[in-house]
């Protein structure tokens, strides 16, 4: 399995606006899952525009602060 990690998914979506499915395949589960409950957010609340993507994983916001 490769090192592409959800934040890597999230940066090349701030960078071109896609995502391939071969990158989608290479996500962990969970990270897969955040990072879809991620875009449904994005495109509901924030109409789709790149700079209102979040940098970091939420879970990872919830780690640092235990």
């Amino acid at each position: 399995m490769s090192n592409y990690k959800y934040e890597d998914a999230i940066k090349q979506l701030q960078e071109s606006g896609s995502i391939g499915l071969t990158d989608l395949k290479s996500l962990s589960h969970d990270d897969l899952v955040e990072l879809f409950e991620e875009i449904k957010v994005w495109c509901l609340y924030a109409n789709g525009h790149l700079d209102k993507l979040p940098k970091e994983s939420k879970k990872k916001k919830k780690k640092k602060k235990d």
